[in-house]
């Protein structure tokens, strides 16, 4: 690893600021800290219309153009290079909708918009755009009350919002060709509607060889997380890209896109969950600087953070008075900015550490060479811990629902595809479930594409392969009711739903919540979980580990029916 030339660090950006004056007099003061901002626009209808103006409707608030191009403007002649111009999908507009998604008028509305879009983020300097997706994300489920499916089917539906995801970046790139592409939250595998726009997106980027690239900007390092996962993070979408991007476009993103990790810089002081743990900022911090720095060693172009409060200064009377910002004055500021602000200027890497864990530069390697096609998805996972693939039974009902349709028998018979169970809604199946997630998270609602799957279970099963008898730990995360067997023994029994589900991290922070150590032969030995959903959110996360939190050499993991 010595020998490799040390690659340039990813350019970090920082989430979001509004056009401020301030800008225009400091921005040499930014530099080493952020190599650019997302400048929030608003919404691609509204806030596109107000602040930016469309062909022959000008805009009914030009200051905030005008002001945004003197900001980038500054930052540029500074080297802070790499600012967006970002706008959002709004949860309460009218797309999407049967009405949005299946009219012409509507998808040549959304290119005007989009062309605005990418002439003024041209025009004005900006490196490229940041779309975020994320608010309507209710609409974005084939489930949803809002389709009744009179005049069209499903599949009507996601040919239209993948035709407009063509349609707006099109329109984009037609203005500005050069332009790179932040897609916010980051995720690939989503609900059925916004995997499809990210898709048109995708499709049409790659037919053009857009060489600004698309980048996934994952929200998912959020948290702050164990090390294992944090290495998991600027990778995860890229392994489970193959289930639903096309072989070209993958060839494409390969060359020119990314995974962007996001982080939340001040979590611990903007947190909603009451059981957080609350720590001195230093060791905060200092977990914090350990996460950069694995993030900072795995992501080829682009990292980024987000706050609700203003990161990007050292607070003081002169800043507590600019338009637009949110002061950070939580407590304990005075310390967390200083803090951060030194993280942001080193820019170390895990890997060049001397004290680095030969533990966690393993996983560093397997990375690499799954970017360079030397191993398989599975095999990533493999390296990481985590099973690849998945054998399902289900939709099942939950044993706090109707327990005689469970299908509990299946556990105790052969793993036969021919063989067929009472579940929840009739007949099922085994079937072959491709996670592809390192960071060994099974989105259970995804496995049923996000339809029904309320008051639900289902049981999945792989194998482990071990080179020899060892003991290992087996960390686990849920939301809702989970039951873990280790061949046939149960070694967690947790099926009762919680009054309020945590989201699928528990206090707010971390993956696993259950640590369980077995001891598994030579050879190979069934694992098998039964996952339990309530309301809402539903997911598991598994990982073997030794002791202190790290994969284990020799061992891997199969799924494959006993027919």
């Amino acid at each position: 690893m010595e020998n490799r030339q040390r690659p340039d660090p990813p350019k970090m950006l920082c989430y979001s600021v509004l056009p401020n004056d301030y800008l225009n007099a400091h921005a040499a003061e930014i530099q080493g800290l952020y190599d650019g901002f997302y400048f929030q626009c608003g919404t691609w209808d509204q806030g596109v219309a107000a602040n930016i103006g469309l062909p022959g409707e000008p805009a009914t608030n030009p200051e905030w153009l005008a002001l945004a191009r003197q900001n980038v403007a500054a930052l540029t002649h500074n080297g802070i290079t790499e600012n967006l111009l970002a706008v959002a999908f709004g949860s309460g507009d009218p797309w999407p909708s049967p009405e949005t998604l299946l009219s012409d008028a509507f998808t040549e509305k959304m290119g005007r918009h989009f062309q605005a879009l990418g002439k003024a983020a041209r025009e004005c300097g900006f490196r490229g755009v940041s779309i975020d997706l994320e608010y309507p994300y209710p609409r974005y489920e084939l489930d949803h009350p809002q389709y009744v499916y009179d005049t069209y089917t499903p599949g009507d539906l996601k040919a239209a919002a993948y035709r407009q995801g063509r349609a707006c970046m099109a329109a984009l790139l037609d203005e500005f060709p050069e332009a790179v592409v932040f897609l916010l939250p980051g995720g690939i595998r989503t609900r059925p509607l916004e995997v499809q726009m990210i898709l048109g997106f995708m499709d049409e980027m790659a037919e053009r060889d857009a060489p600004g690239g698309c980048h996934l900007a994952s929200e998912y390092s959020y948290r702050m997380h164990d090390p294992v996962t944090a290495a998991s993070v600027p990778v995860f979408d890229e392994c489970r890209m193959g289930n639903f991007v096309s072989e070209a476009t993958i060839v494409w993103w390969k060359r020119r896109g990314s995974v962007a990790p996001g982080v939340w810089a001040f979590h611990m002081a903007e947190s909603e969950e009451p059981d957080y743990p609350v720590r001195p900022w230093a060791d905060e911090m200092a977990e914090r600087r350990q996460q950069m720095r694995i993030l900072r060693s795995l992501s080829p172009r682009y990292m980024w953070s987000y706050s609700s409060y203003a990161a990007w200064f050292t607070p003081s009377e002169a800043t507590r008075r600019i338009p637009g910002v949110r002061f950070p004055d939580f407590d304990g500021a005075e310390h967390a900015i200083p803090l951060w602000h030194g993280i942001l200027r080193d820019k170390t890497r895990y890997d060049e550490l001397p004290e680095a864990d030969p533990r966690m530069l393993r996983l560093f390697e397997a990375v690499r060479a799954f970017r360079s096609g030397e191993t398989t998805p599975e095999e990533l996972c493999d390296a990481f811990g985590t099973p690849g693939r998945w054998l399902v039974l289900g939709p099942l009902s939950t044993p706090h629902t109707s327990p005689r349709r469970t299908a509990d028998e299946a556990l105790g018979q052969p793993i036969k595809a021919n063989r067929i169970f009472c579940g929840r809604d009739g007949a099922v199946r085994w079937f072959t479930w491709f996670s592809h997630d390192p960071r060994g998270i099974v989105n259970t609602r995804s496995v049923f594409d996000f339809l029904a799957a309320d008051d639900m279970s289902m049981h999945i099963v792989a194998w482990l392969h071990s080179d020899r008898e060892r003991e290992v730990v087996l960390n686990v995360g849920h939301n809702d009711g989970v039951i873990v067997r280790v061949g046939d023994a149960v070694v967690l029994d947790k099926p009762e739903l919680p009054a309020v589900p945590h989201r699928g991290f528990f206090r707010d922070r971390y993956q696993f919540e259950e640590l369980v150590r077995v001891t598994v032969p030579r050879g190979k030995t069934r694992l098998a979980v039964t996952v339990i959903c309530g309301k809402e959110s539903w997911r598991f996360a598994f990982r073997v580990t030794d002791r202190d939190g790290y994969p284990v050499e020799r061992v891997r993991f199969t799924a494959e029916t006993e027919d």
